[in-house]
């Protein structure tokens, strides 16, 4: 799975992509009624992000990722950056043409704000689904939301109010849908966690759920090896109304890959893998864990059918032995 790389300077960044944001009091924000932002903010938010990925890339360094990203996307990213440290591999710039095709402001009645943008990476041909967050007035924009798809993926139409704005979800909702968004990302986690789970399940058999399992089934035909894997589902807090009377989610899930080896085993990852950066030395006659987390896009479309994964993001975060 591929990790994008990049950054920009610590102070300096905070206070720029807090001055593209909308104004407001210095309060709590519980009586505002307005966009998240126009598309001229996200556009400028968006590329201060780049610009301070692309510093930060150059200096291999995390420390400046947490002024413009924040949860797992932070995790998934600073884990790319320490093992591209520990291999000595030198940081991705992006600096390929961006376009932002896409904008959705939805409107709201209190912190936090967020928005949504479709940015395409014509070098790479994929589009950045991305979600962008402000917690309060006086808070910078952070990218909590990234799932990757192929420019040839289609997205659903979503719904606007009558002033243009996207429509959000409960994400507890399931009204005209045959799963709300949170039973949809804790069906995934169960789906994932049980390979021998009905496909004819709740959950479509989609590319990243077969993705999913055939690492499972790899890691557990290794000879002398027990190989456990568990998912959860994180608490799911963006959702658009599609056009259909669906819903665009954005899921994020946490897995974690044990290996118990037997005496006269070893597990080793090749070279240059982020599994062998983060085990130097493999696991023999004992145990380790590798932690995952993955950002999917999941479509619910109106009606009784099946969602499905259209995009997805994630890496390992986290390495331990015993």
């Amino acid at each position: 799975m591929r990790r994008l790389t990049a950054i920009l300077t610590a102070t300096a960044v905070a206070a720029s992509l807090a001055a593209c944001a909308v104004p407001h009091r210095r309060d709590d924000g519980s009586a505002i009624d307005k966009p998240a932002a126009t598309r001229a903010q996200v556009t400028a938010v968006y590329e201060r992000y780049r610009e301070v990925r692309n510093a930060a890339a150059e200096l291999l360094d995390p420390k400046p990722l947490s002024t413009v990203e924040t949860g797992p996307v932070l995790a998934i990213d600073t884990g790319a950056f320490e093992v591209s440290q520990k291999l000595d591999q030198a940081g991705q710039e992006d600096s390929g043409p961006i376009d932002v095709t896409q904008v959705e402001t939805p409107r709201f009645r209190a912190y936090p704000l967020w928005m949504f943008a479709v940015v395409r990476d014509t070098e790479r041909k994929v589009n950045r689904l991305q979600v962008f967050e402000r917690a309060t007035s006086v808070d910078p924009w952070l990218l909590v939301a990234t799932p990757e798809a192929l420019t040839s993926t289609v997205l659903p139409d979503l719904r606007h109010d009558g002033s243009g704005h996207a429509v959000t979800v409960k994400p507890d909702d399931g009204r005209g849908m045959a799963l709300s968004a949170q039973e949809a990302a804790d069906g995934y986690a169960k789906t994932l966690a049980d390979p021998d789970a009905d496909v004819a399940g709740p959950i479509t058999d989609d590319a990243f759920v077969r993705q999913m399992r055939e690492v499972a089934q790899a890691n557990s035909s290794l000879d002398g090896v027990q190989f456990e894997q568990s998912w959860a589902a994180e608490k799911v807090r963006y959702v658009l109304r599609t056009a259909d009377g669906g819903a665009l989610a954005f899921i994020t899930l946490l897995r974690s890959d044990r290996y118990t080896v037997d005496q006269d085993r070893k597990v080793t990852w090749p070279d240059g893998s982020p599994q062998q950066a983060l085990l130097e030395d493999g696991i023999q006659a004992g145990s380790g864990t590798l932690n995952y987390y993955h950002q999917i896009l999941v479509s619910l479309p109106g009606g009784s059918a099946k969602p499905r994964a259209l995009a997805q993001y994630g890496g390992v975060v986290q390495g331990q032995v015993g």
